[in-house]
């Protein structure tokens, strides 16, 4: 075993540790440093109802402050659906191998403002995205700038001998992360559903029991199932909620959530 592989071992062991916990992106985003010499880092869920969900970013820019986090968030909001490798990857169907590495030069993107918010404004080069292609469907890509230069050929056959090891442990960090949400800790979804209307948020009854079930972890089929309803009006009810909620996404529905129960 040569040096650089002995290396990658020792990295990949110090992520498993981080697996579950709070440090696990910062950790991720190292490792990634250590095999592919990365600037950003940042992942995302594809949800059954057709939505992406943000789980994290990471990555220091020197005069954007931020720039990884926001530019992940606007992604999951607006430019995925404008993104045409990540479209081909989430409708290509089953995938021959489970995980599968996906490189895309910022000069091959053909959606003038996606290109410019995450690509152009920090100088990001490249990106490389690793896909976990079973359920869940989860995107963990890696970013180099300028000044770094492209990913060099090794570098990508590197990254893609150890793939299916990073993204078992992004699967199982994300997981792990939504058990508590899911525990029998919460109070029951009436309860929840009547925190929510009672908060002045003008959710219709519906609405509230919805997003009651999104935080309880259950998926919109589970909900669809329990409340006897079609999966296209959980969908609706949904949208309204985060609308008048003001969240993008089922974290920040957790986060509201949570400061709601404080008072």
């Amino acid at each position: 075993m040569s040096a650089l592989e002995i290396d990658t071992v020792s990295q990949m062991a110090s992520l498993m540790d981080e697996v579950g916990e709070t440090g696990f992106p910062e950790k991720f985003l190292e490792t990634l440093r250590g095999i592919a010499g990365t600037d950003f880092c940042s992942a995302f869920q594809a949800e059954e109802d057709g939505s992406l969900t943000y789980l994290f970013a990471c990555g220091y820019h020197s005069t954007i402050p931020g720039f990884a986090e926001r530019a992940s968030l606007d992604y999951a909001r607006r430019y995925w659906q404008r993104d045409r490798v990540t479209r081909q990857m989430l409708n290509g169907g089953p995938a021959h191998r489970k995980v599968q590495v996906v490189r895309q030069a910022w000069n091959g993107i053909r959606d003038p403002e996606y290109r410019r918010d995450c690509y152009e404004r920090a100088h990001v080069l490249e990106r490389l995205t690793i896909y976990h292609s079973d359920e869940p469907r989860i995107f963990a890509s890696l970013y180099r700038t300028r000044e770094s230069g492209p990913f060099p050929l090794a570098t990508v056959e590197r990254l893609e001998a150890v793939a299916p090891l990073l993204m078992a442990m992004v699967v199982k960090h994300v997981r792990l992360q939504a058990r508590p949400q899911t525990a029998p800790l919460r109070p029951p979804q009436q309860e929840i559903a009547g925190r929510l209307l009672q908060a002045g948020y003008a959710l219709s009854g519906r609405e509230a029991e919805v997003s009651a079930g999104l935080l309880l972890g259950r998926t919109h089929r589970e909900i669809s199932e329990k409340v006897g309803l079609a999966l296209s009006s959980i969908v609706t009810y949904r949208q309204r909620a985060y609308r008048k909620l003001g969240v993008s996404d089922r974290r920040g529905l957790e986060a509201l959530y949570e400061g709601i129960s404080r008072n």
